[in-house]
């Protein structure tokens, strides 16, 4: 675009000024109603709407400049009618930059589209309209992109006609062979499994002899026709690659001419393909995506679980380590201390000498008191205390 495109086009404040300039100017109408003087009445409305008419001018531009800078075609198209319904003055020149815009960018959406449809006609359509226009150095990127598609695409279909234009009797001679030149193998073979054939169901001759007998939308011819480069895989590519290695139209064309015209297609389409990028299917990325997910997760369950038998490991080092003190007073040869039943609590205390107190008054133990003091106890007593016990 040649015009402002996306510099601002008011002095810095402007706006604000044209809407500081109107509320003056309102005041104003206002003070000489007030003091009903006409003259000063007809002055503050001139005012008011010479003031009016610059506010709305600068919030209008602010928008186109905004709508221009955005790059947004609804935007752009929303803006534009505002300010043709509004009938808004000195904003004609931003007007028509921002619908050079829409045109401009209506011209490239247009020109994409035909590029990802692979539609030759509607490529050609799309430059000539951006030549026209005067458009090719703004979009000169995408121009090239597209001359360079519409190259392929013409070769491709040059290619596709070659083989369209065979004549059935040259087909039949590659048919009657019943052992092909190796080249005349090879050629077929890369050609069927560019096709979408598994290299088993084409390894023998006579499978391929089958396969290019048959009619209508199986025929070969037919297939392709309507075949386009992305669908073949990137391994078929290259082994097809591999298989046409050493190859050119000449020397083929010395053994068949039926056979040269399936290896220009074949070289044209392999070609093509490795000249794509490699497209990873939807459900590959998915499962990627949840492998690496799961990746991660194991990864910190593995850490966490590390962390805490490391933890716990420090503990039991920790209460092995740590020394055991030994109570003071500690007797050796019994290894009780002696102030052992002063640790008891009061209560304690007390229930164990109710307890002996209790124990006391039994009859076992009143029984145990008389017996220790009957004649036949006291005899033994004395009978201990004899000299001849003490000599004993």
């Amino acid at each position: 675009s040649s015009g402002i495109n996306a510099e601002w086009p008011l002095r810095p404040g402007e706006e604000e000024m044209a809407q500081r300039d109107l509320m003056a100017a309102e005041e104003a109408l206002e003070a000489a109603k007030a003091a009903d003087d006409q003259s000063k009445i007809a002055e503050a409305q001139r005012l008011k709407k010479e003031a009016d008419e610059r506010s709305r001018t600068s919030k209008m531009i602010k928008r186109l400049t905004q709508a221009i800078q955005s790059r947004d075609v609804n935007e752009l198209e929303t803006t534009i009618s505002d300010a043709k319904k509004k009938k808004i003055n000195g904003v004609e020149t931003y007007v028509a930059e921002a619908e050079d815009l829409v045109n401009l960018l209506y011209a490239g959406m247009q020109l994409e589209n035909a590029c990802r449809d692979r539609s030759i006609e509607d490529i050609e359509t799309a430059i000539q309209k951006i030549n026209d226009a005067g458009y090719e150095k703004v979009l000169a990127k995408e121009m090239n992109e597209a001359e360079l598609l519409l190259k392929k695409l013409k070769r491709l279909e040059f290619l596709k006609r070659q083989v369209m234009e065979l004549k059935q009797q040259t087909i039949a001679e590659l048919k009657s062979y019943s052992k092909p030149p190796p080249v005349v193998k090879f050629v077929m073979t890369a050609t069927f499994l560019i096709l979408g054939h598994n290299a088993k169901d084409i390894k023998q001759w006579n499978q391929m002899v089958v396969l290019m007998g048959k009619t209508g939308k199986e025929s070969l011819k037919r297939r392709v026709q309507s075949f386009e480069p992305d669908n073949i895989s990137w391994d078929v590519a290259e082994a097809c690659q591999e298989i046409l290695v050493g190859m050119d139209t000449g020397s083929v064309a010395d053994v068949s001419a039926g056979a040269a015209v399936f290896y220009i297609w074949c070289d044209g389409m392999v070609e093509e393909r490795l000249s794509l990028p490699i497209v990873i299917p939807k459900e590959l990325k998915d499962f990627r995506r949840a492998s690496i997910k799961r990746e991660e997760s194991n990864k910190n369950l593995t850490k966490g679980r590390t962390v805490d038998v490391l933890s716990r490991r420090s503990r039991s080092r920790d209460r092995i380590e740590a020394p055991v003190s030994k109570p003071a007073g500690r007797s050796k040869s019994s290894g009780k201390s002696p102030a052992a039943g002063t640790s008891k609590s009061p209560a304690v205390q007390r229930s164990a000498a109710q307890r002996n107190a209790a124990q006391s008054k039994s009859p076992a133990a009143q029984r145990g008191a008389a017996q220790s003091k009957s004649p036949a106890a006291q005899r033994g007593a004395a009978q201990s205390k004899s000299p001849a016990a003490q000599r004993g």
